[in-house]
C-alpha cells in the first residue's frame, strides 16, 4: 500500500483513467519455462497503424498501459530465439489483457491467432461485468435504436419496461446510483444520473465503439457512484475510408393492436416512425490524422386520442364579450379537423373527442478527430449534440399542448503522452450539458388551470395554463491520470476536478375551480390557488475525485487489485444568495435557517478502499477465480439537493363563502411560504459491495461465468414528512407550520444478494451468443438508491424499520439473452459458396434475436391520497389486512382482477396492518427477432435489407395492477389496464413491453 500512498500524493489532477482504454501485460519465457528479460514487444493497432513498444523486465514480465480500444498485432522478439506474432488481439474497454508468450529456439517465425474467447476473460479485476461489442450495437433488433436498451443484456440488469435509461436498473441499486461516462468524461443528465425518457440519441449507436457495464465491484479508477458504472467509448477514423447510411421504417399497418383490456375501447392508432442517419470515418493524413462523423434522426407521429366533457357551444356563445371569463370559455376547443363535439343529455355540456397526435422529433450528431502527433504523443477531440422535442396534448383539451425539450451536449479533449514505455500520462478536459424544459400552451393564455368540480362522465376536462419550466445543468471536468509500470506493479493514480452548475426557473401557476360549467359561465369562483414564480436560481458546486490503484501481479497466476478512492462532494451554493434552508433539527422551531444559510454540513470522510484478487489456477489460464470487496460513496441525485432554492416561492389561496364571494380575476391576500424540509446534517450515501466469481473458457469459444454478489446500502435517500400531529392531543409539533411537511434526508438502508450465471461467445466466425440469468433478493426500508425515483415514503414516518421488506424493483428471477448468426451459406462461407443463382438466393443471410424475461415486482396496496392518518400523513397509508381472506380473487388472477378487494378494509387503528409490498405483480417475457439479407455492391460495398419483429409472439405485456384501495368504491381495484410500455411517462410506442411490432430497414455500407 506504500506505492498507493505515494501515487495519491503524486497525482495532481483526476480521473477515470483506463475506463475508456485498455491495457496489455504478460510474461515472456522460453520452452523450458525460464523467463526472458529484454524481449522486445511491439503492439500495432490494425486500423490506424498506432505503434507502442516496450521490453520485458528482469522477471520476464511486460506491460503496455493505456491502449486505445481495438484490434492489434502483437510481436515478440528476442536475440537467439524465433519471433512470435499474435494476430487479431482484441483490446476491450476498461480491462488489462494478459498475453503470455513462449518463444521457440528453432523453426520459422510463428503467427498465432488469438481466440476471441480470451478477450472475455477478466484477469485484472473482481468486477461483475458485461461487455457490449460493436456487432451487438450494429446488428441486434432494438425497438427505437436507443443505446440504453443494450444495457438490459448485462448480468444483473432489470428492465422495468421501456428500454431507456430510466427503466433499467442494475444489481439491486437505484437509477441514480448508476454512473455514465463517454470517453472517460461525465455523460450523466447532471440533475439526475439518467437521461429523460424521450431522449434516445444522446449517444447515437453509430457513435459507440463498445461499452462496458460493471454492475458491482468496479475498481478505484472508476466507481464514482454506488451502483453500476457504464463506460462508453467512441470510434475513431482509420486508414481506410468506411461508412454506412440507413433508414428504419415503422407503420401501424404491420403492428398488433393493444389488447382489449388496455385499449380503453379505442381502435389501433396510426403510427409513422422513421429513423435515419449514418456514419463515415477515415484518414485525413494517413497514420496521423483521422476523422469520424455520425448522425441520426428520429421522427415519430403517433395517434394520441383524448376525450372529455366541455361547455357546450350554446353556453359558450351566451357569455358576453365583456365578461372576464370570455377568453376562458372560448379557450375550449370546438369542432375542427381532429376534434368532434357530440351533444350530451345536458344542454350545457358537449362531449369532446380528439384524434390528437404525439409528435417526437429528435436529431443528433457526433464528430471525433484523432491526431498522432508523434510516436509518443496522441490526442483526440469529440463533440456530441442532441435535441429531442416531445409534443402531445396536455389534457383532453386538444388545444392544450405540452412540449418537453431536452438538448444534451457532450464534448471532450484528450492528450496522451508516453514519457517512456513504463510511464504514461493522460490529460482530459470535458463538458457536459443537460436540459429538461417543459412548455405548456393554452388557448386561454392565463397562468391558471380551469377546473370544474361537479363530476360528469367522463368528466369536464381541466383547461390548462400557460407555463414554462426550465432546468439546465452543466458540468466542466479537468482530468489527469498517471500510469506507471514497475516490476510486477501497474500503478495508477489520478484526480478530477468537476465544476457543476444547475439553473432552474418556472413561472407562476395556479388553479381556479368552479362548481359547475354554469358557474364558470357566470364567473362564480369556488376556490383559487396560485404558486408564485421561481426566478432563475443558480446552484453551484465543486466535486473532487482522487484515486490510487496498484494492479499487483503477486505471482504469474495471481493478481491483486488494491485501490483507494477519496471524494469530496461539495454542498450547493446559490449564486445570488437567495436560498433559505429549512430544518427543525439544525435551525430550531423557526424551521427556516435564514436566507443565505449553508445548505448543510460538509462531509470530508468519503474514503473508499477497494480490494480484489484474480487467480488462474491452471497453467493455460482457462480458469479464473475472482473476488473482492469495496466501498462506494456517491453524491446522489442533485435534484434532491436543491430544496433550499425553492423555499422563496410564495403560495396563495382563497375560498368563496357567503361573505367572501370570488370571481375571476381573483384578488389574493398575503402569501405564505410552503417549506421544503431537508436533513442539513445528512451523510453521503454509500454502498459496501462484495463478489466471488468463477470464469471458465469452454469449447466452441464460449466463456461461462458463475458469480455470487452482494451489497449493503447505507445513508440512502429517504423522503418522509416532519411536523406530525400527536394523535393523543391532536396538536401539531410546531404549530406555526402545517402538519406533514415534506422532508428529504439520507437515512435509508438496503441489502442485496444475487447468484448469476452467464454464458458468452464473442463474435467470431459469424456467431455471437450471450445469455445471463440472475436470482436475487433486494430488501430495503423504503429506499434502494440515492434518488427519489427509487424511494417510497413510509406509512409510519417514525418507524422506517416497520417498512423493511422486499424492495419495489425486487424481481427474483431475471433472464436476458441475445445472439447474432450469419448463416454459413454463400461466397466466402463454408457451404454453397459457388457463384450462381443458388449463392444469390441463400447467401449473405443473418438472423438476430434478443430475449428478456423476469418474474413480477412487489405491489404496494395503499389508501387514496385523500385518506389522512391521525398523525397528518397521507399518500402512503395502507389498509388493514383482513385475516383469513386470500389475496387472490376467487376466480384466480387475471387482468380483470389481480388482487382481491375483500382482503382489505379501512384502518381501524392509527396505521393499516397490511404490510408494504405484500403482493407480486405479473412477470413479463418477450422475444425479438431480426432477419437480414446483404447484397454485395462490388468489392467494398454492400446493401442490406432488414426486417425486425418485436415481441414476435405477441405475448401480453401486463403492467402493474391498480393498487389504490378505496373502501367506498372498489371498482377497478386490482385490475390491470395498461401494458408495460404505457406505464412510462410520456407513453411511447417503442422500447420493450409493447404488443408485436414490425420494422423494416435498408442499410448501405462501404
Amino acid at each position: 500500500m506504500a506505492s498507493i500512498t505515494f501515487l495519491l500524493l503524486l497525482a495532481s489532477s483526476v480521473s477515470f483513467a483506463q475506463v475508456d482504454r485498455s491495457g496489455l501485460n504478460g510474461v515472456v519465457s522460453d520452452p523450458a519455462g525460464r523467463v526472458l528479460p529484454q524481449t522486445r514487444i511491439t503492439a500495432i493497432q490494425n486500423a490506424t497503424g498506432l505503434r507502442r513498444e516496450t521490453e520485458s523486465r528482469s522477471d520476464g514480465s511486460y506491460s503496455i498501459p493505456e491502449l486505445p480500444v481495438g484490434v492489434y498485432t502483437i510481436a515478440f522478439a528476442h536475440a537467439g530465439f524465433k519471433s512470435i506474432t499474435f494476430v487479431d488481439v482484441e483490446e476491450v474497454i476498461g480491462r488489462t489483457r494478459t498475453l503470455n508468450a513462449t518463444l521457440p529456439v528453432s523453426g520459422g517465425d510463428q503467427r498465432v491467432e488469438v481466440p476471441s474467447s480470451s478477450a472475455l476473460m477478466d484477469r485484472s479485476t473482481g468486477a461483475v461485468t458485461g461487455l457490449i461489442e460493436k456487432t451487438q450495437a450494429n446488428e441486434l433488433p432494438l425497438n427505437g435504436r436507443n443505446w440504453a436498451a443494450l444495457t438490459a443484456f448485462i448480468p444483473g440488469a432489470i428492465d422495468t419496461g421501456g428500454s431507456n435509461q430510466r427503466t433499467i436498473r442494475f444489481a439491486g441499486r437505484g437509477l441514480d446510483d448508476s454512473n455514465f461516462t463517454y470517453d472517460g468524461v461525465d455523460a450523466t443528465n447532471i440533475v439526475n444520473q439518467t437521461q429523460r425518457q424521450w431522449v434516445r440519441l444522446a449517444i447515437p449507436l453509430d457513435a459507440i465503439s463498445e461499452f462496458r457495464v460493471d454492475s458491482l465491484m468496479s475498481t478505484a479508477e472508476v466507481g464514482a457512484t454506488g451502483g453500476a458504472q457504464l463506460d462508453v467509448t467512441s470510434p475513431s477514423g482509420t486508414n481506410a475510408l468506411h461508412g454506412r447510411f440507413f433508414e428504419y421504417l415503422r407503420n401501424d399497418a404491420f403492428d398488433a393492436p393493444l389488447p382489449l383490456w388496455a385499449s380503453n375501447g379505442e381502435t389501433q392508432q396510426p403510427l409513422r416512425l422513421n429513423q435515419f442517419g449514418g456514419s463515415v470515418g477515415g484518414p485525413i493524413l494517413r497514420d496521423k490524422t483521422f476523422f469520424f462523423l455520425a448522425a441520426e434522426a428520429y421522427r415519430q407521429n403517433w395517434g394520441y386520442p383524448v376525450s372529455g366533457d366541455v361547455p357546450s357551444q350554446a353556453l359558450i356563445a351566451s357569455v358576453p364579450l365583456a365578461s372576464p371569463v370570455y377568453n376562458i370559455m372560448h379557450g375550449y376547443p370546438g369542432t375542427g379537423p381532429s376534434t368532434i363535439l357530440t351533444p350530451t343529455g345536458d344542454p350545457d355540456i358537449d362531449l369532446l373527442t380528439c384524434a390528437c397526435t404525439q409528435v417526437v422529433n429528435e436529431s443528433s450528431f457526433m464528430l471525433r478527430l484523432d491526431q498522432h502527433f508523434t510516436s509518443k504523443t496522441t490526442g483526440f477531440m469529440r463533440f456530441n449534440y442532441d435535441r429531442s422535442v416531445d409534443t402531445q396534448p396536455l389534457s383532453a383539451s386538444a388545444t392544450d399542448l405540452t412540449q418537453k425539450v431536452s438538448a444534451p451536449v457532450n464534448g471532450m479533449l484528450e492528450l496522451l503522452h508516453i514519457f517512456n514505455p513504463h510511464f504514461v500520462n493522460e490529460a482530459k478536459a470535458g463538458f457536459n450539458r443537460s436540459s429538461d424544459n417543459q412548455y405548456n400552451y393554452s388557448n386561454s393564455g392565463i397562468a391558471y388551470q380551469i377546473a370544474v368540480s361537479t363530476p360528469s362522465s367522463p368528466g369536464v376536462i381541466t383547461q390548462n395554463y400557460d407555463y414554462t419550466s426550465v432546468y439546465v445543468g452543466n458540468s466542466y471536468s479537468a482530468i489527469d491520470n498517471l500510469t506507471w509500470t514497475h516490476d510486477r506493479h501497474t500503478l495508477k493514480a489520478g484526480m478530477e476536478f468537476r465544476y457543476i452548475q444547475v439553473n432552474q426557473e418556472y413561472g407562476e401557476h395556479g388553479t381556479i375551480t368552479f362548481n359547475t360549467v354554469e358557474d364558470l359561465a357566470a364567473n362564480n369562483v369556488k376556490k383559487a390557488s396560485l404558486t408564485g414564480s421561481l426566478p432563475v436560481n443558480g446552484l453551484r458546486k465543486n466535486d473532487y475525485f482522487f484515486y490510487a490503484q496498484d494492479e499487483f501481479k503477486w505471482k504469474p497466476n495471481l493478481t491483486l487489485n488494491l485501490g483507494l478512492r477519496y471524494t469530496i462532494f461539495d454542498l450547493f451554493d446559490e449564486a445570488h444568495g437567495k436560498a433559505n434552508p429549512f430544518d427543525f433539527d439544525t435551525c430550531g422551531p423557526q424551521g427556516f435557517c435564514g436566507v443565505g444559510a449553508s445548505f448543510g454540513n460538509q462531509n470530508y470522510g468519503d474514503v473508499d478502499p477497494r480490494v480484489a484478487f484474480v487467480w488462474a489456477p491452471r497453467k493455460d489460464g482457462g480458469t479464473v477465480i475472482r473476488g473482492g470487496f469495496g466501498m462506494y460513496h456517491e453524491d446522489g441525485q442533485l435534484d434532491d439537493q436543491n430544496l433550499p432554492a425553492k423555499n422563496e416561492v410564495p403560495s396563495y389561496s382563497e375560498t368563496s363563502s357567503a361573505s367572501h364571494l370570488l370571481s375571476y380575476p381573483v384578488t389574493f391576500g398575503a402569501g405564505t411560504i410552503s417549506p421544503n424540509a431537508e436533513q442539513r446534517n445528512r451523510k453521503d450515501s454509500y454502498t459496501e459491495q462484495w463478489s466471488l466469481s468463477a470464469q471458465q473458457e469452454l469449447p466452441a469459444k464460449f466463456v461461462g461465468t458463475l458469480s455470487y454478489l452482494g451489497s449493503h446500502g447505507v445513508h440512502l435517500l429517504d423522503t418522509n414528512v416532519v411536523n406530525l400531529i400527536d394523535p393523543a392531543t391532536g396538536l401539531v409539533q410546531y404549530p406555526a407550520f402545517a402538519p406533514a411537511i415534506g422532508w428529504r434526508g439520507s437515512i435509508g438502508m438496503s441489502s442485496y444478494s444475487g447468484l448469476s450465471g452467464a454464458l458468452r461467445r464473442a463474435f467470431s466466425s459469424g456467431l455471437l451468443v450471450t445469455g445471463n440469468y440472475m436470482w436475487s433478493h433486494e430488501i430495503d426500508n423504503g429506499s434502494n438508491g440515492s434518488g427519489d425515483g427509487d424511494n417510497q415514503d413510509p406509512q409510519n414516518p417514525l418507524c422506517l424499520a416497520c417498512d423493511r421488506t422486499s424492495g419495489n424493483w425486487d424481481s427474483r428471477n431475471v433472464f436476458n439473452g441475445n445472439a447474432v448468426y450469419q448463416l454459413p451459406f454463400g461466397a466466402g462461407k463454408p457451404m454453397l459458396n459457388q457463384s450462381g443463382i443458388v449463392n444469390s438466393i441463400v447467401g449473405n443471410w443473418e438472423l438476430t434475436t434478443t430475449a428478456l424475461a423476469r418474474t413480477g415486482f412487489p405491489v404496494n396496496v395503499v389508501m387514496p391520497s385523500s385518506y389522512t392518518a391521525p398523525d397528518g400523513a397521507n399518500g402512503t397509508q395502507r389498509p388493514d389486512l383482513i385475516p383469513g381472506v386470500s389475496l387472490t380473487p376467487p376466480g384466480g388472477r387475471n387482468v380483470a382482477g389481480w388482487i382481491n378487494p375483500a382482503a382489505f378494509a379501512t384502518p381501524a387503528g392509527e396505521f393499516g396492518t397490511a404490510p408494504r409490498n405484500l403482493i407480486r405483480g405479473p412477470g413479463t417475457w418477450q422475444i425479438d427477432l431480426g432477419t437480414g439479407k446483404s447484397f454485395p455492391l462490388g468489392e467494398r460495398a454492400r446493401l442490406e435489407f432488414r426486417s425486425e419483429f418485436y415481441n414476435i409472439f405477441n405475448h401480453p405485456q401486463l403492467g402493474e395492477p391498480q393498487a389504490t384501495f378505496n373502501p367506498a368504491n372498489t371498482m377497478g381495484f386490482g385490475s390491470i389496464i395498461t401494458t408495460v410500455n404505457l406505464n412510462v411517462s410520456p407513453i411511447t410506442p417503442v422500447g420493450s413491453g409493447t404488443p408485436r411490432e414490425m420494422q423494416f430497414a435498408l442499410k448501405l455500407e462501404f
